[in-house]
């Protein structure tokens, strides 16, 4: 599944009072530009200081301070598994919150750094895979996943709609980059660079680039 997708799905059903707080990396991408900002909602994230791990604790926040409102977190595997014993605390006051974390088993942001502006191939970004949806019932919430694309509207349906706090795990494509608005010669030339030298899968990572590009132009 895209990490479109999701963020696509989430945003048709965020409510007009939602809090939603997003987490630093790519995820940032994905939450831009696939989760429109409606009236009356408020969204966050850490900005400039690109801090990781600021979803959980937002949304946390967030709930304490307006009980009544819906709050979600938008929030990559890398950035929860730094503090997501946070969500204890959450089941422990009977918080709310929606979690969803977005799974790609990598240090995203990272890692398409290292290839865009370094040009060398990705290096140390893999994680240990995690399950959240397990880790969640674990302390205590409820926990979904959701792998395919089809499936990803209802469930995430019924994620929103659960009592209490809850936690869903969306796998997706950890070749899926993000691209820029606006991609500079140099840029482009780091990314062949880093293809060149040796990334792995770089073959499937060029053609889902090129894909992305002319998708844009169609």
């Amino acid at each position: 599944m895209k990490p479109q997708v999701v963020a696509h799905e989430l945003g048709k059903r965020l409510r007009e009072d939602a809090i939603v707080s997003c987490d630093s990396g790519t995820i940032a991408t994905w939450w831009a530009r696939h989760i429109p900002v409606k009236a009356g909602q408020m969204h966050s994230l850490s900005g400039n200081l690109a801090s990781m791990a600021n979803g959980l604790p937002y949304v946390i926040a967030a709930q304490v301070a307006y009980p009544r409102r819906q709050c979600v977190g938008f929030v990559g595997d890398g950035g929860l598994s730094m503090l997501m014993a946070d969500f204890v605390t959450a089941v422990k006051y009977k918080l709310p919150i929606k979690i969803v974390v977005v799974k790609n088993n990598t240090l995203g942001q990272i890692k398409w750094e290292q290839m865009v502006f370094l040009g060398n191939p990705e290096c140390g970004v893999e994680l240990q895979p995690i399950d959240f949806s397990a880790f969640a019932h674990a302390c205590g919430g409820a926990g979904y996943g959701v792998e395919d694309p089809e499936d990803c509207g209802h469930v995430v349906e019924e994620f929103l709609n659960v009592p209490g706090p809850a936690v869903l795990e969306a796998v997706v494509d950890p070749l899926e980059p993000p691209l820029p608005a606006k991609i500079t010669a140099d840029q482009a030339l780091k990314f062949a660079e880093s293809l060149a030298r040796g990334e792995p899968n770089r073959k499937k990572i060029a053609l889902t680039a090129l894909s992305e590009k002319v998708r844009e132009m169609v």
